[in-house]
């Protein structure tokens, strides 16, 4: 199993097309919004034998109604970073069997208002929205919560049971799900690895207390 492209677009998606109210009317001109890349510090990592896999920056342009059939053109930049652990699955060797990633995408306020849906979605939704990019993995029931922290800010952590299948072989696995709202973003945490791996839940902790924005 190895997330791809698709795996958080929706959500990037999503989060493009909730930024209307971002729009300057006055001007007409086009907004474009950039959110920092949210990156696991390299000392956090050494600790955790995960690697950097990626990074990839991906734009949204929409074209959106704003009042009384007035459209304008939307920019929003969002980052996703993805780190992967080998892991022995047996008679299939080693594969990248644990992955964390994340995703930022900007938060703006205009008018005391802020204009993105990620800050009303919760752990379910985004682990749903999950779900349904990756025909390989079904997530089913929350079974556990925790608090930590994240870029400074305390964060709730959902636990899910789920199933993922690797080449043909199916393995029963967790999903972990947050999101926390910086300064000026919103930033999404995503861990998924088999069950038979014991104390992998405190390296996705680990490397969600360990994520740092960019400048």
């Amino acid at each position: 199993m190895s997330l791809s492209r698709r795996g958080l677009c929706t959500l990037v998606a999503l989060a493009a097309t909730g930024s209307a109210g971002c729009l300057d009317v006055l001007s007409g001109e086009p907004a474009r919004f950039v959110a920092p890349p949210a990156r696991v510090g390299e000392d956090v990592l050494e600790g955790t034998d995960y690697e950097l896999e990626r990074t990839e920056t991906i734009e949204e342009q929409r074209t959106v109604e704003i009042a009384a059939g007035q459209t304008r053109d939307v920019e929003v930049v969002n980052r996703i970073a993805e780190y992967h652990k080998l892991i022995d699955m047996g008679p299939l060797g080693e594969a990248r069997g644990a992955v964390f990633a994340t995703l930022s995408t900007p938060a703006v306020e205009v008018l005391g208002r802020t204009f993105n849906p990620i800050e009303d979605a919760d752990n379910r939704e985004i682990a749903d929205e999950a779900q349904t990019q990756y025909e390989e993995i079904d997530i089913g029931s929350e079974i556990d919560r925790r608090t930590v922290t994240v870029l400074g800010e305390q964060t709730e952590l959902s636990k899910f049971e789920g199933e993922a299948a690797f080449g043909e072989l199916g393995v029963d696995v967790f999903v972990h799900t947050g999101v926390v709202e910086s300064d000026d973003e919103y930033v999404v945490v995503f861990g998924i690895y088999p069950r038979l791996l014991g104390g992998e839940e405190e390296s996705i902790i680990t490397l969600a207390e360990g994520v740092e924005l960019e400048d």
